[in-house]
């Protein structure tokens, strides 16, 4: 999923909604975004860690840049990188996913 297919998606919900990622060991807050290339593709990889969960209006200014609106979204799960596909919302959590 591109980042402005994410932004998109998520216009139409309440921009203090905290947003989380679902990984391997369950929900987990947005640490650090890092942009990547993997063979010509543009990557923007969501790095899980410790911290305050990010409102949306928040992670929509982190993500809503020029240079990142084409790129594909990725969770840094473990060892790996795992596509996003989407977000659902749990308890009033957006968890990205």
């Amino acid at each position: 999923m591109r980042v402005i297919d994410l932004l998109a998606l998520m216009q139409d919900y309440n921009r203090n909604t905290k947003v989380q990622l679902r990984t391997a060991a369950g929900k987990a807050t947005v640490a650090k975004i890092r942009p990547a290339e993997q063979q010509e593709q543009p990557q923007l990889i969501l790095v899980p860690g410790p911290g305050k969960a990010l409102k949306l209006w928040e992670f929509a200014v982190l993500l809503d840049q020029k240079d990142r609106r084409l790129r594909y979204l990725y969770i840094q799960d473990d060892a790996a990188l795992r596509p996003v596909f989407g977000f659902q919302e749990v308890a009033g959590v957006l968890v990205v996913n």
